[in-house]
């Protein structure tokens, strides 16, 4: 019986949120145990308001240059070796998360089979992921080596207060129509993302069909994006990117009645929330990292190139033939089955 876990999952948003379940079956299976998080502070909240942990510890990727982020890493190790942990639990897998994991001094250490970079090496227990799962179904199996069945699995991603309130007061204010829609831009590979001027007919085409308000939501690093397409789409599109906080853009997911995403992370967050979505693939697989409980709500670009889903982060050649091939006219009526359907 452990006492007292740490899960080690640092990034990225996608993978925090595909990782949520093991955190509730090892509530479930321990109830009275202390069970801390390792996490980075990009993806950070979207796991420290949740109340089935006890305590959260931050990862820095980087601290103020190389000696900064050597000093911080030396005393985040410290820091978890004199937590005495009887259990960790490293679902990120590389040579880092399992040195983490090592440090600790945990007599139990589990990773994954599938573990990167060595990681291994550091494992006292080394589960069997198989092939070809979904990444959640691939964390569940430490439930191999921790006593708890891998099947049911439940996400509780909780949206810190502060942020639900702030986004609720923003959406009142801007007095705009609903229903209200999102589409998520900047996903972290190109092949994965879908055509600015396919974003931009798709949220004028939201609005002539639907009325209300379109919302374009990503990191900083979307803005320029943003300011594209909403220039080109009309005054109900509304761009939001680089605006928020992580906390208030998951606030924000949880407000809309439905979300248009390429494969990204705000995507894993409307499917844990509950948000009706329409996800689009083409250089990546569905069935490994497509939205675990929406999966018919996936456009897969299929027979247009031979590669596909080749899991190219560029594409070499084709021009991401894949993702231009879905044009806006098939999501948006993809949208209008799902909206038809949940009324």
């Amino acid at each position: 019986m452990f006492q007292n876990i740490l899960i080690i999952k640092p990034s990225s948003l996608g993978d925090v949120v595909h990782s949520l379940p093991v955190l509730a079956k090892l509530r479930e299976r321990y109830p009275e145990a202390r069970i801390s998080w390792l996490v980075g502070t990009q993806a950070a909240p979207l796991v420290e308001a949740n109340p089935m942990l006890d305590a959260v510890f931050f990862f820095k990727r980087r601290a103020g240059g190389a000696v900064g982020t050597f000093m911080a890493q030396w005393e985040l190790s410290k820091r978890l070796r004199r937590e005495r942990f009887d259990c960790v639990v490293d679902l990120q897998g590389l040579f880092r998360s399992g040195f983490f994991a090592r440090v600790t001094g945990s007599p139990r250490r589990i990773g994954l089979s599938d573990s990167r970079e060595g990681a291994r090496l550091f494992y006292t227990d080394v589960v069997d992921v198989g092939r070809g799962r979904h990444a959640v179904d691939r964390y569940l199996t430490v439930g191999d080596a921790l006593d708890f069945p891998a099947g049911g699995a439940k996400f509780e991603l909780v949206v810190a207060e502060s942020a639900r309130r702030s986004v609720e007061e923003m959406l009142a204010g801007l007095g705009r129509a609903k229903p209200y829609f999102a589409m998520s831009l900047g996903a972290r590979w190109e092949s994965k993302d879908w055509p600015e001027e396919h974003f931009a007919a798709a949220g004028r085409l939201f609005v002539e069909r639907f009325g209300g308000t379109v919302f374009l939501l990503g990191a900083a690093s979307t803005r320029e994006s943003g300011a594209r397409i909403a220039a080109k789409s009309g005054d109900n599109v509304l761009d939001m990117t680089g605006r928020t906080s992580l906390s208030e853009l998951v606030a924000i997911v949880g407000n809309m009645d439905l979300v248009i995403t390429p494969d990204t992370g705000i995507m894993h967050i409307a499917d844990a929330l509950g948000t009706p979505l329409v996800a689009i693939f083409g250089a990546t697989d569905p069935a490994r990292t497509g939205p675990y409980f929406q999966r018919d709500n996936v456009i897969v670009a299929a027979g247009v190139c031979p590669k596909a889903p080749c899991l190219d982060k560029t594409c070499a050649g084709m021009g991401t033939i894949c993702m231009k091939s879905v044009t806006p006219e098939e999501v948006v009526g993809r949208a209008a089955l799902i909206l038809e359907e949940a009324t």
